[in-house]
């Protein structure tokens, strides 16, 4: 994301764009030096030549500079909009990132813890075999168990350097800096529903509010186009310097002038019209790109509060039922291995149970966070998070 310094200064350069566009043209001063004869190129040998400095500037249609002004306005909020945007979707990839990472610190933890308890258990499995109450197939099913886990977590170590340096490249840092250990992420009580969430992402989704802003900038362009083809008033003011005195009846005396001009938009047809009609088509398709926008947004929204739904039961499921019972019944396989009432893969395979069980409870508890983190996204608001 964006630093604040920075964030700031966006919104400067994009304010900045507003009052250059209200302003009128710049004036025009000119310098002349007219009528000099070819002969001897003496101010003094005529009475038409002299030395004459003028100032002009144009006037436009009253309207026309409002509607550049709010023109450019609506632009410059189209475009921080946008930028605002931007920044929740950055937000929401360092979420994502985060949890992935998270998911795979505590997949890591339970996956060496449990290669403990299988190399508890191959040694269990010798000892058994080895005083002739085992079989040699537990040993072999256990010290293949245990090679699998380790591959395991070969895998899981490499992806979590993957996910490292995916956290590293959203934060714009060197991809191979360390990250430390991610805290446990806990399931976030998100109390809301689809009226009241969508209420809220159409208010404060800023891709909503750029092409809000885009229509109006459209609008005012049109009414920009019509003043356009408005006459447009030219005002000037001259000062003639001269240096002629024979026979002058005002005795070389100095001239000003005053001129008023207008412009004529014989051509309005072909090029003002066209640009009114461009703007209202352009318009016209930015309030349908609004439209399908909302409903897209309405349909996230309402697919994301499905997903959220569907992890936190599944996550609660698992903490009050599942896991408890995988644990119960490991500990009911672990009582009867000792006194020989349970053979050694029933044993095995609950402990490989209780693993996989440990490791999808958390997976849906990072997944219910990151749909949380994609629905802040599409509703542009920040809700109580576990990051």
């Amino acid at each position: 994301a964006l630093e604040e310094g920075d964030d700031l200064g966006l919104e400067e350069a994009f304010e900045a764009r507003v009052r250059p566009a209200g302003a009128l043209d710049d004036p025009v001063l000119k310098f002349e030096a007219s009528n000099i004869p070819f002969g001897d190129l003496d101010f003094s040998s005529s009475p038409m030549s002299g030395k004459q400095i003028v100032f002009s500037q144009s006037i436009p249609f009253p309207g026309m500079l409002r509607a550049k002004e709010e023109a450019a306005e609506h632009a410059s909020l189209a475009a921080e909009s946008d930028l605002r945007d931007r920044e929740g979707t950055v937000v929401n990839l360092v979420k994502q990132s985060y949890f992935t990472l998270a998911f795979l610190d505590r997949a890591i933890e339970v996956t060496e813890k449990n290669g403990g308890l299988l190399q508890n258990f191959v040694r269990v499995a010798q000892i058994k075999y080895a005083v002739g109450k085992g079989l040699q197939l537990d040993v072999l099913k256990a010290q293949v168990s245990l090679s699998a886990l380790q591959a395991r977590l070969i895998r899981l170590r490499t992806q979590r350097a993957v996910a490292e340096s995916r956290l590293n490249l959203v934060l714009n840092r060197a991809v191979d800096q360390p990250v430390g250990q991610t805290d446990a992420v806990m399931l976030t009580t998100l109390d809301t529903d689809f009226e009241s969430m969508t209420s809220t992402a159409m208010e404060s989704r800023p891709i909503l509010q750029k092409l809000i802003h885009a229509r109006r900038s459209f609008e005012a362009k049109e009414r920009l186009a019509e003043a356009l083809g408005k006459p447009m008033m030219m005002f000037s003011l001259g000062y003639r310097q001269r240096d002629f005195m024979a026979f002058d009846p005002v005795e070389g005396g100095d001239f000003f002038s005053v001129g008023v001009g207008i412009t004529l938009p014989i051509y309005r047809g072909r090029k003002q019209k066209q640009m009114a009609a461009e703007a209202r088509a352009n318009a016209s398709m930015t309030d349908a790109r609004l439209e399908a926008t909302r409903q897209q947004v309405r349909f996230n929204v309402r697919s994301l509060l499905l997903a959220i739904d569907e992890h936190k039961q599944e996550a609660d499921l698992f903490r009050t039922a599942i896991l408890p019972q995988a644990e119960q019944s490991l500990a009911s396989a672990r009582a009867g291995y000792a006194v020989d009432k349970v053979d050694f893969l029933t044993l095995l395979n609950n402990q490989l149970t209780l693993l996989n069980f440990e490791i999808d409870a958390y997976r849906h508890v990072t997944e219910h966070e990151k749909k949380i983190a994609e629905l802040e996204a599409v509703v542009g608001a920040r809700f109580n998070h576990s990051l």
